[in-house]
């Protein structure tokens, strides 16, 4: 009988110890109040400006409650969505333990360009919070807050500049002035031939003399000052000389720092009977890299004043070369490559029939080259 007795206190004494150990491992509780957004409240309006990237704009909420008041604390996650999605692809402003999360203007307006928003066109957007005590606890969101933003262009448009000049391609036509491609702060430059001895300016808009720049009695044909002509009622600037050469040039102009660069631009070189340099090779032509092995020049061909081109490697010396073979012709053929002075010279290329502006491309990897009338 004592047996027993003592069996059955030990049985209730382990089943109470169980007990004990589950109830812990696995804690009742209970949700009091969910999370609310408290700011920004539902309809308002935000149209964001890019002056105002930095600006900050702040979410504030009220805390979940939870029973019993001892948990671990909770984790609260702010997500955007558009409006009627239903958050199916959510974007994560941020998350925090506190009841505030700060973001800025640039911030939310890369965020709603990303979801493919259109600049300057007003949006809705669903708010809501997911908040987090433990992983395997299940979260608690929310109610939705609407709201509305205006997103801003992040794209600078650049205002562009041309060159003209009769030292140029265009001439003095500021309808057909060449536009130059944008660098940076203010920086343009443009690859082209220049005649010699000539002129050149720069303008603002196609077919309009001001705004200009132009340069003072300082300038030279390889740097010097811009003067800015701001309108019609300022004098015009002299116009920048050209070099002697006639030659592809690379020019850089800075409408920020008012200077301007003039350099010949070359890697390979041209030259012939028909081209502006004749045979003289230290007068030779530079040619455009566009690719690997791939250059590209405009250039006025004249069969009337010289017959025939080839390329150099360098200026001033006649190895390396390309040529041509029997089957090349004037608009298209293969390049022969003449490595050193020991090999015999390959064929000229044939000069066109009819003088012009011819654009002449060349792939010194492939070995072929190509001639277009402009």
């Amino acid at each position: 009988m004592k047996n027993s007795i003592l069996y059955l206190f030990s049985l209730l004494l382990l089943t109470g110890l169980f007990s004990c150990e589950d109830n812990d491992a696995d804690p009742r509780f209970s949700l009091e109040a969910k999370e609310v957004l408290t700011s920004p409240t539902a309809g308002t309006s935000f149209v964001l400006l890019k002056p105002e990237a930095n600006n900050p704009i702040n979410f504030t909420w009220t805390a979940a409650k939870f029973q019993p008041t001892n948990l671990a604390s909770t984790t609260y996650k702010l997500q955007m969505a558009l409006s009627g999605t239903a958050f199916a692809s959510p974007v994560n402003l941020g998350s925090t333990k506190e009841l505030s999360l700060e973001t800025t203007v640039g911030k939310l307006n890369n965020f709603l360009l990303g979801l493919g928003q259109t600049p300057e066109v007003s949006v809705d957007i669903d708010l809501r919070l997911v908040a987090n005590i433990d992983d395997h606890i299940e979260d608690v969101i929310s109610d939705v807050v609407t709201i509305s933003v205006t997103p801003y262009n992040t794209v600078v448009i650049v205002k562009p500049i041309y060159l003209l000049g009769d030292g140029t391609l265009a001439g003095w036509d500021n309808m057909a002035a060449l536009p130059m491609t944008p660098l940076d702060s203010g920086r343009f430059e443009i690859v082209t031939m220049l005649s010699a001895d000539k002129q050149l300016k720069f303008i603002s808009s196609l077919g309009a003399w001001a705004p200009q720049w132009g340069t003072d009695a300082t300038g030279t044909t390889t740097a010097g000052p811009l003067v800015y002509r701001e309108t019609e009622a300022v004098p015009d600037p002299p116009a920048i000389p050209t070099p002697a050469v006639a030659s592809q040039y690379k020019i850089i102009a800075d409408t920020v720092k008012l200077t301007y660069q003039v350099f010949e631009y070359g890697d390979i070189w041209l030259l012939g009977g028909s081209t502006p340099a004749g045979w003289d090779n230290t007068k030779a032509l530079p040619m455009a890299k566009v690719d690997d092995g791939k250059y590209t020049i405009d250039v006025m061909l004249d069969p009337a004043v010289g017959n025939q081109w080839k390329i150099i490697d360098e200026r001033g010396a006649w190895a390396p070369q390309w040529g041509t073979d029997a089957t090349g012709t004037w608009e298209a053929g293969p390049l022969l490559f003449r490595e050193t002075e020991a090999v015999p010279d390959p064929a000229a290329i044939p000069e066109p029939p009819d003088a012009g502006m011819y654009r002449i491309e060349v792939d010194i990897e492939n070995l072929s080259y190509t001639v277009t009338k402009l």
